[in-house]
């Protein structure tokens, strides 16, 4: 109805004006021109296309091509154009005629079959659409123009046939080639292209070119007349079928609409992905989904939406490619993979509802982000010409509040929030950016807690200095391996401008026992905390380096090492701030070290420390390192001596080693003499006194030499040949010592116990005073030298004599003393006649096994191999003759 309409309505008016634009009374209308068979096409499409040379050309031939009309101006999208195309179905040729004429769709209906006299014509290919029609000249340039009104006559003839139904053909984009120019085409798969999505047709008044896309990567574009009565309608946002007239600029091909019909965008996009031109209803938050997340990456296939507002854009250059949004609930960091997103609309405070079907949530070194998938798998940013699937901008901007918060109370959950720390300063002074690298400042609140600042090395502010005051910043919540705050710019600072607190002054007191917990190889204590103890070290006598303390509290004790030198004085309690020293534990005892002297914050004079007594053997446990502790009993082994570095004390059975700094201002002077307790300290590398005092010398001091007792003497063999005449005189005692020192035996005895006596007679004692027995050596000590001599080939070291101890008949006991008198080793019972018991060696000998190393006081049967004539049961009934069954001078 309304074609018809146009027609009996508009023809009037269109026949007046085209009268009145000719001079000629007899112009008529192309409708009265309908030709029967007088006029038939003698060439086809391509003899006409043939006649072109490459140039802009005026037929001459009488040459008649016929086609059918396949464009409409109706809606005002063709203007002085009329497509024709060479059959009404499949068609493989076609043709542009330029008729300086309008509402041409009156007279040459889609689907009439048209005939064309070409002579008289232009004819050219422009960028690969071929064209005919009058000729235009400008600027000394001719191509084809439209054929004046009432050229028009002379050359379009209309068939009296009825108007056929024309089927476009049907391709894909990727089936295109040029022989559908200037036909009709529906093309198939298509969809408006990202980056116009949401626009009209075409921009007022001026002729637009849109771009369709397939599902892969090939492109057609769409142009529409700034004038068609659908200029100003949305495209429409799914896929499907695009149809009109198809031509070319040179390798891109364009498709001409000639109404709303011709557009059928109505199913799934590509990957059925939906967007919307006008905002999304919300119905989700951030929180919720950031609560889809768990462990491993998510793409998110659920309508959901919420709205967010812009809280760090790029404009400084401390974001890039990413953006952060927050809601009531949460704040999340998007990626975008562009530049500049604040010249893109992506500035702070913009209000945007966000679609997420189609991003992908997942964890980056610990936050969680929304993005895209790469083809390769990886999380990247949303590309630009992805926006229009995510993003729907909102017309107002609104400002963000920051969450305060504080370092101690972070939890993941505010992570990617815009959030406030009060009362924070620089731990140090320096620049934003530093050696034109991305760089971490340390933050830190009054207590020492911290948080690292993260700025990237394109801040465009990046040399400006670090706020030297106290006070309030605000930045982005972020996470990687740990919480950081990243301001957006300089002005996020501008709150710190309060006078800086001491943080040392807060430090908390713990014991120097829970500082084990602290403890690694070197490790940086990072807590504010502080001990308290009692300086047990004397700085004033140089024997301890002028930066070391020796700190006790109680019965435990470390080593403060100081960065300079200090003058703290013995018996001082202090407390010491440990932030940032360098701790290190095991059993050799506690270092700390690394600490500025301004962290010693407290010294009261007048505290003293009395020293533990405990045994050598105790000290070498090193349960006692960094102790004041006490030896008793000892004195120094050389009274003639003065103080050295190394200095030894001896309790005249042990002895150990006081080593001296040569810087000790006592060195070089006299040791003290004198008997008495040794104060020190056990350090990793040496036992350490304090000063002259800490040698309590005040008891006699013992001669070692008379007294030196070597549990490592022993008696090794007891000879009684049983040689005839001379057996008495071949008896002999050997001695044995099996430590690796030589051992004096001045003040040592051996002493008989003649058959059952319990008391022995002067005449039985051998006084070995004057002799020394070298390591791992004997000590042969026979009734007669001469004698002995004469059969064992060699000479004693000292002879018995008769009645001594060495010259026992076999059934005796024997004793062996130290200097000072002390029993150390025995063979037999005294008080028990021999014969007949397994201590009973006459006529024989009693040989100490060789895996005895050490002597006994008391006679133990087993260490023992004994020869005789009438011994008990586990001794040999062998008499032994001299030299050959004996081993005298031989362990």
């Amino acid at each position: 109805m309304k074609k018809l309409k146009y027609i009996s309505v508009f023809m009037i008016a269109f026949i007046g004006l085209a009268i009145g634009c000719v001079e000629n009374d007899d112009y008529k209308t192309p409708k009265d021109i309908c030709v029967e068979n007088s006029i038939q096409s003698n060439v086809t499409f391509q003899d006409i296309k043939a006649l072109y040379q490459g140039e802009l050309m005026q037929i001459q031939e009488d040459l008649i091509i016929e086609g059918y009309v396949v464009s409409a101006d109706e809606d005002n999208n063709f203007y002085g154009r009329l497509v024709i195309q060479n059959t009404e179905e499949n068609p493989t040729d076609g043709f542009e005629l330029n008729l300086d004429l309008r509402d041409l769709y009156l007279f040459y209906p889609i689907g009439q079959k048209v005939l064309v006299k070409v002579k008289g014509l232009y004819l050219d290919d422009d960028n690969g659409v071929f064209k005919l029609g009058g000729v235009f000249a400008a600027f000394g340039n001719t191509s084809v123009g439209r054929l004046p009104a009432t050229k028009i006559n002379e050359h379009l003839f209309i068939s009296c046939e009825s108007p056929q139904a024309v089927r476009p053909k049907l391709y894909n984009l990727s089936q295109l080639d040029s022989t559908a120019v200037n036909t009709l085409v529906s093309i198939s798969d298509v969809e408006i292209s990202p980056e116009d999505l949401c626009k009209t047709f075409a921009e007022p008044e001026e002729t637009t070119l849109r771009t369709l896309n397939d599902c892969e990567t090939n492109v057609l574009l769409m142009e529409t007349s700034g004038y068609a009565d659908f200029q100003s309608v949305v495209m429409p946002l799914g896929n499907g079928t695009v149809t009109g007239i198809l031509t070319k600029n040179k390798s891109e091909y364009i498709i001409t609409i000639r109404n709303l019909e011709d557009v059928a965008l109505n199913n799934p996009r590509c990957g059925e992905i939906e967007y919307y031109c006008d905002a999304p209803e919300i119905n989700t938050s951030i929180k919720a989904i950031k609560n889809l997340y768990d462990d491993t990456p998510i793409a998110i296939t659920e309508k959901m939406v919420f709205a967010g507002i812009v809280t760090a854009d790029d404009a400084s250059g401390n974001f890039y490619k990413e953006i952060y949004v927050q809601d009531e609930t949460a704040g999340i960091k998007i990626l975008i993979d562009e530049t500049k997103l604040f010249e893109k609309g992506f500035k702070i405070g913009e209000q945007f509802a966000i679609a997420v079907s189609g991003m992908t949530l997942g964890d980056v070194d610990g936050e969680l982000v929304l993005g895209t998938i790469s083809k390769e798998g990886d999380l990247t940013g949303i590309k630009e010409e992805q926006f229009y699937r995510f993003f729907y901008a909102e017309e107002s901007t609104l400002e963000t509040t920051p969450s305060v918060v504080s370092i101690n109370n972070l939890k993941g959950e505010d992570v990617g929030q815009l959030i406030q720390l009060d009362d924070v300063q620089f731990v140090e002074e320096g620049s934003y950016v530093v050696n034109n690298k991305d760089t971490e400042a340390i933050l830190t609140n009054c207590f020492a807690e911290e948080i690292p600042m993260i700025t990237s090395r394109r801040f465009k502010e990046g040399e400006n200095t670090l706020p030297t005051f106290n006070g309030s910043i605000i930045g982005i919540l972020q996470y990687n391996d740990g919480f950081y705050i990243r301001i957006r710019t300089t002005t996020d600072v501008e709150g710190m401008e309060a006078e800086r607190c001491n943080v040392l002054e807060n430090a908390s007191l713990v014991s120097i026992d829970e500082l084990q917990q602290y403890a690694a190889s070197l490790e940086t204590i990072e807590d504010n905390i502080k001990i308290k103890g009692i300086v047990t070290s004397d700085a004033t006598t140089g024997n301890i380096s002028a930066n070391t303390l020796i700190l006790q509290e109680e019965s435990t004790g470390a080593e403060i090492r100081l960065t300079a030198p200090h003058n703290i004085p013995l018996h001082s309690s202090i407390e010491i701030a440990l932030r940032g020293a360098v701790l290190e534990y095991d059993e050799l005892g506690m270092v700390i070290s690394n600490i500025p002297n301004s962290q010693v914050l407290a010294v009261e004079e007048g505290a003293v420390v009395e020293p533990i007594s405990i045994s050598l053997n105790e000290v070498s446990s090193y349960n006692y390192n960094n102790i004041l502790v006490q030896v008793n009993n000892f004195q120094f082994e050389d009274l003639t001596q003065v103080y050295a570095e190394n200095n030894v004390l001896t309790n005249c059975e042990i002895s150990f080693t006081i080593s001296l700094f040569p810087e000790s201002s006592f060195i070089g002077t006299n040791v003290k003499s004198g008997s008495g307790n040794v104060v020190f300290i056990p350090l990793r590398d040496r036992l350490y006194v304090r000063n002259e005092a800490d040698f309590k010398l005040d008891k006699p001091y013992e001669d070692c030499s008379l007294q030196y007792t070597s549990e490592f003497v022993f008696i090794s063999e007891i000879a009684d040949p049983d040689n005839t005449s001379t057996a008495s005189n071949l008896r002999f005692i050997e001695l044995y010592n099996a430590s690796s020192e030589e051992v004096d035996l001045n003040g040592w005895q051996l002493r008989r116990y003649t058959n059952d006596n319990t008391e022995f007679t002067e005449r039985s004692v051998i006084d070995l005073s004057g002799n020394r027995i070298s390591s791992g050596s004997t000590f042969l000590i026979a009734a007669d030298s001469l004698a002995f001599e004469s059969v064992y080939g060699f000479k004693p070291d000292l002879e018995g004599g008769t009645g001594g101890a060495a010259d026992s008949n076999g059934d005796d006991n024997i004793e062996l003393l130290d200097g000072n008198g002390v029993v150390v080793d025995v063979f037999g019972v005294p008080g028990e006649d021999g014969s007949g018991t397994n201590h009973e060696f006459e006529d024989g000998r009693a040989v100490r096994n060789t895996s005895v190393i050490r002597n006994n006081s008391v006679y133990t049967f087993s260490e023992w191999t004994i020869y005789n004539d009438t011994g008990a049961a586990g001794t040999t009934n062998l008499p032994q003759q001299a030299p050959q069954d004996f081993s005298a001078g031989i362990r």
